[in-house]
């Protein structure tokens, strides 16, 4: 993902947070690879995690955070890495059915 089109998202225009946006792209790539297995940068649904989880990164850079802000992100997240990890099950199989 192009961290100027993270930025936008964030609606940063300024140049100070580089590094540690830069830092919170890296986990949630890390975040998606480890709870899918990887992570399709083409794919619409994983793009939208990848954003939902560096802004909820971003935003909750405090130590008070609420538990519906808690549980709203975490619900959300849930739910995209499900989907996701069905998608990339349904490859998965149809790749066995192609080389079966």
């Amino acid at each position: 993902m192009d961290k100027q089109k993270v930025k936008e998202y964030l609606r940063v225009d300024f140049d100070e947070d580089d590094g540690i946006i830069e830092q919170m792209m890296l986990a949630a790539e890390n975040y998606i690879i480890s709870a899918v297995g990887e992570y399709d940068s083409s794919n619409e649904k994983a793009n939208m995690l990848f954003m939902a989880i560096v802004q909820d990164l971003y935003d909750n850079r405090t130590l008070m955070v609420t538990e519906q802000q808690k549980k709203r992100m975490s619900y959300t997240f849930a739910s995209i890495i499900l989907q996701l990890q069905l998608e990339c099950q349904e490859v998965a199989e149809g790749e066995l059915i192609r080389e079966g």
